[in-house]
């Protein structure tokens, strides 16, 4: 007897014929239970935010890419199980400074087709890196500090604030708020906020060290 030939007689037997079919029939259910009574493909839209990938190093994003909604074909069962591990880039090597258009890739999970990107292209914004230093004001929270606390000042006093040469040039100050309802020590640390001259905090900034502690200050009668 020929190899197919006892593959088909080892198939026929009842025994396995009817663990086959129940092994298939089963898929089947789960396949309709999971993909809403259908076992069709289907088409499905779905919002994505866009990734930025290989950002050269000396320049920054300004300003996020749009989001792109995406078309998605494939049988509902793995669409239903797929959709969240869905992803939209762009690719930035060999970017330069200033506003350039990249096409928006998708990453297709097993099974899933891509239909259409809209938009397909998104342009973004880049700037050069620049940095500044600025000192650390301390800003106390609620009413005016107690005077029965002690002068403190930060540590350390100054800071470097990195980002977008057009971010930076708003920041007018750096503050620490520091609360007057508990006792301070030097385990305690405050983070650091970059300001406009409007008091309005500054995103999109790298802040170093992005938290200060407060030390205090030696009366000079007790030296």
């Amino acid at each position: 007897m020929s190899r197919i030939g006892k593959i088909w007689s080892f198939l026929t037997r009842p025994e396995v014929y009817w663990r086959l079919f129940s092994l298939a029939l089963a898929v089947i259910f789960w396949l309709l239970a999971t993909g809403d009574g259908t076992l069709g493909e289907t088409e499905r839209t779905v919002n994505l935010e866009v990734q930025v990938q290989n950002m050269p190093d000396g320049l920054v994003l300004v300003d996020p890419p749009e989001r792109v909604r995406v078309r998605i074909r494939g049988l509902s069962p793995l669409i239903n199980r797929s959709e969240g591990s869905l992803s939209a880039f762009i690719d930035l090597t060999g970017a330069a400074e200033g506003t350039e258009t990249y096409s928006v890739q998708v990453e297709e999970p097993l099974g899933i087709s891509v239909v259409s990107v809209n938009p397909q292209w998104v342009s973004v914004y880049t700037e050069g890196v620049a940095e500044s230093v600025f000192p650390v004001t301390l800003v106390y929270l609620g009413t005016d500090r107690p005077p029965t606390m002690k002068d403190i000042r930060p540590s350390p006093a100054v800071i470097t604030v990195r980002g977008a040469a057009s971010i930076l040039e708003e920041v007018d100050h750096v503050v620490a708020y520091i609360g007057t309802d508990r006792a301070l020590n030097q385990e305690m640390t405050f983070p650091v906020q970059a300001l406009d001259a409007q008091g309005r905090s500054l995103a999109g900034l790298e802040i170093d060290p992005p938290e200060i502690r407060v030390i205090e200050v030696a009366d000079k009668g007790e030296e």
